[in-house]
């Protein structure tokens, strides 16, 4: 036996490892190769937000009730007004809540899932934010009567309390809105901060008019426009994602560099995607440097999951993957020959690969259909007594060869898992000396695509 089958297959796979990836890196409910997502965890996280959202419906349900309270106990008509707001904020946050119990929902109609319902539920927000600033807009211009405050230490008591609620609660729902990419719950944080502001305007007011300043109505005007601009801003935001704008520059960016740092990949052809609710969807184009359908797919898998380990919140990613172009090959084929004849264009081809005397490399170029000889090289491995056909098919791959047709059966032998491993592909040929396999390979251009 020419080589050590056994060491060759321990190199071979070392070849193999040092190209590719290690996968099932998700240690607990993660995606692994492309399959789906674990439907109990994303259900886990449904339940999660859906109690934020619910928690925000019972909060602005309290506020409402002591902002009403305080009003009946000041007099202040301001209050009562601000009640009525927060009472908006109930229904406001009502239909978030309504909304993320429904966007995962997966009908025959809509089997991708109801994902846009969070942004149109956000969009209905900011179409209440809007309506909030009406009201402090409103009341700061119209309102003519002066009203006598009373019980003054517990209402700015009860102001205060409301005023740090509901800024603990914002950040809280904020924070949790971000983590899990709900747009719906990151409106609502910031519609709850628009309260935030409208009550420190009513607090001003309420000191003002104790001592018989009307500040209220200046700095209501200033904080109207501060919530009108809020509301704009998930309204571009919202209108956006229903009408698929693209992904953000910087997801986009980091998913290039992720393909880009892959040895497999050799070019980024495009790389696109949109958001549909909470969720994005990717699609990306790249070629890659591999000769078969399974080599393909286990690339992609590695990139699925390294790409969903960055970014959780993409739901789905479909990668179309294309050979590696070449406008040339070399190809290389062990040769017979000895200090008495030198090689030559009629030289024999070797029915051994690792100690064969002589490569020869021949340049086939593939657009024109033509091959030519480029050289003829020594092998340095032929009197090695074990490995020769390993270190062979190694020397042939430094040189930049891309197949490699042999007389020589490499069935079950260590050079064709190095080869394979090296990603060289290994041929066998018919043709007896250098000058027929010159013609053997213009006439595979003919048929072959590379």
């Amino acid at each position: 036996m020419e080589e050590d089958s056994s060491s060759a297959r321990n190199v071979a796979a070392r070849g193999f490892l040092g190209v590719t990836r290690k996968k099932h890196r998700r240690g607990e409910g993660g995606d692994i190769e492309g399959r789906p997502r674990d439907e109990n965890n994303v259900n886990h996280r449904t339940r999660g937000y859906s109690r934020v959202a619910f928690y925000s419906c019972l909060l602005n349900g309290v506020l409402s009730a002591t902002k009403y309270g305080l009003g009946l106990a000041s007099g202040s008509l301001a209050l009562k007004a601000d009640a009525v707001h927060s009472l908006a904020d109930v229904i406001s946050a009502l239909t978030v809540f309504l909304g993320i119990l429904i966007a995962d929902r997966k009908t025959k109609t809509f089997p991708e899932g109801l994902y846009k319902v969070e942004n149109l539920v956000a969009l209905l927000s900011s179409l209440f934010i809007f309506l909030a600033a009406y009201e402090i807009a409103r009341e700061a211009v119209t309102g003519h009567q002066a009203y006598q405050i009373q019980n003054l230490p517990l209402v700015v008591t009860g102001i205060v309390f409301i005023i740090v609620a509901a800024f603990l609660f914002s950040r809280y729902e904020l924070k949790v809105g971000i983590e899990v990419g709900s747009p719906s719950l990151v409106a609502d944080a910031k519609h709850v901060t628009t309260d935030i502001l409208s009550t420190v305007v009513i607090l001003i007011g309420v000191l003002g008019s104790f001592f018989g300043y009307h500040l209220d109505r200046y700095a209501a005007v200033i904080v109207a426009g501060l919530v009108a601009k809020i509301g704009f801003r998930i309204l571009i935001d919202s209108v956006k994602v229903l009408l698929e704008a693209t992904l953000d520059f910087p997801t986009l960016d980091g998913i290039r560099k992720v393909l880009e740092g892959h040895p497999n990949v050799k070019d980024v052809i495009s790389v696109g995607g949109r958001n549909s609710g909470r969720y994005k969807f990717v699609e990306i184009a790249v070629t890659m440097d591999v000769r078969l359908l399974r080599e393909a797919h286990e690339v992609t898998s590695e990139l699925e999951e390294e790409i969903l380990d960055r970014w959780p919140d993409i739901d789905r990613i479909l990668i179309h993957y294309e050979p590696e172009k070449r406008d040339s090959l070399l190809v290389a084929s062990p040769l017979d020959a000895d200090d008495e004849q030198p090689p030559s264009m009629r030289s024999r081809l070797s029915d051994h690969f690792g100690s064969a005397p002589y490569f020869v490399l021949i340049r086939k170029n593939v657009e024109e259909g033509t091959a030519s000889l480029e050289r003829i090289l020594k092998n340095p491995f032929a009197d090695l007594k074990r490995k020769r056909g390993v270190r062979a098919a190694e020397f042939l791959n430094e040189l930049g060869v891309h197949q490699v047709r042999t007389r020589a059966d490499l069935e079950g032998k260590g050079a064709k898992y190095a080869l394979e491993a090296l990603h060289v592909d290994a041929l066998p040929t018919g043709a007896d000396t250098v000058e027929q396999l010159i013609a053997e390979i213009e006439q595979s251009c003919r048929t072959d695509t590379i």
